[in-house]
C-alpha cells in the first residue's frame, strides 16, 4: 500500500546535529578538545547502550533530562578515560546547564535535502509528521526551523514519556494522524531506534544513511532523502 503519511526523526534526519557542537564548545571552556568527528563517533557507538538503558522506559520530562545527562557521562568517560567518574559527572551536568544558552549561540540548520522533500510530499497531498526522541521542549526547535508548515503530527518523547525504539512512541503519532500503520513510513538514521522501532509498530521504517557507513543493514537505505520516493509505493 503506498504510503499516506511520512514521519521524520529529528536530529541527524532533518536537522544537522547541534549536540556535538554543544559538547564540544563545553568541553573547550573546561579546557579540554575532542574534534567534532570524534564526539559525533563516540554519541553513535554509544547509542545502541542508551537505547538499551531507556528505549523502552515511560519517562518523565524529568527522567528524560536526567537520561541525556547520562548519555553525556558516558560520551565524556569514553573521551576521557583517565579523568575519573566526578569529573564525568560534573561535565556532564554543566553540558545540561548550559545547554539553553548555547543551543541560543549555535544556529539551527537543516540538511539541503530536505525543504525539497517536504515540498514534494506535500505537493503529492502526502502528510507528514516528526518522531523524535529530544526533550519535552523541542517543539519550539520545530517552530523556529519553519517546519510546522509541513509537519501536521509533532510527537516528542520527552513530552509523551515513550522513547524510540519503543513501539507506543509511533502508536501515538499514528493515533494523532488519524492513519493506520500499514499507511505510514517513518524515516530516520537510527537503525535500532527509527527502523526496528518503526517495525514494532508495522510501519515500514526507511534508513537515511547520509554518509554511506551503515551497508549491509537489513532495511530499505537511502543517502538523500529525495530518494525516498520510490520507497512509498
Amino acid at each position: 500500500m503506498k504510503a499516506r503519511v511520512v514521519f521524520f526523526d529529528l536530529g541527524g534526519t532533518l536537522l544537522v546535529m547541534r549536540r556535538d557542537r554543544i559538547f564540544r564548545r563545553v568541553l573547550n571552556e573546561e579546557g579540554l578538545d575532542a574534534s567534532l568527528d570524534m564526539i559525533h563517533s563516540t554519541y553513535l557507538g554509544l547509542e545502541s547502550w542508551w537505547l538499551s538503558d531507556y528505549g523502552y522506559k515511560v519517562m518523565s520530562p524529568e527522567d528524560t533530562t536526567e537520561a541525556y545527562r547520562h548519555f553525556d557521562e558516558k560520551v565524556f568517560q569514553s573521551l576521557f578515560p583517565d579523568r575519573g567518574a566526578p569529573e564525568a559527572l560534573r561535565v556532564s551536568r554543566l553540558v545540561r546547564k548550559r545547554w539553553p544558552e548555547l543551543e541560543k549561540e549555535i544556529p539551527l540548520a537543516l540538511y539541503p535535502d530536505v525543504e525539497p522533500t517536504l515540498s514534494m510530499l506535500s505537493r503529492d497531498g502526502i502528510a507528514m509528521g516528526l518522531i523524535s526522541n529530544a526533550p519535552a521542549d523541542t517543539d519550539r526547535v520545530v517552530q523556529a526551523l519553519g517546519l510546522s508548515k509541513y509537519l501536521s503530527t509533532i510527537v516528542i518523547s520527552g513530552a509523551v514519556g515513550y522513547t524510540k525504539p519503543n513501539p507506543e512512541i509511533f502508536r501515538i503519532a499514528l493515533r494523532q494522524a488519524s492513519y493506520d500503520a500499514d499507511q505510514a513510513a517513518h524515516v530516520g538514521d537510527l537503525f535500532e531506534a527509527d527502523i526496528v522501532g518503526a517495525r514494532n509498530a508495522g510501519v515500514k521504517g526507511i534508513l537515511i544513511d547520509r554518509d554511506g557507513s551503515h551497508e549491509g543493514l537489513d532495511c530499505p537505505r537511502v543517502r538523500a532523502l529525495t530518494d525516498i520516493f520510490p520507497l512509498l509505493n
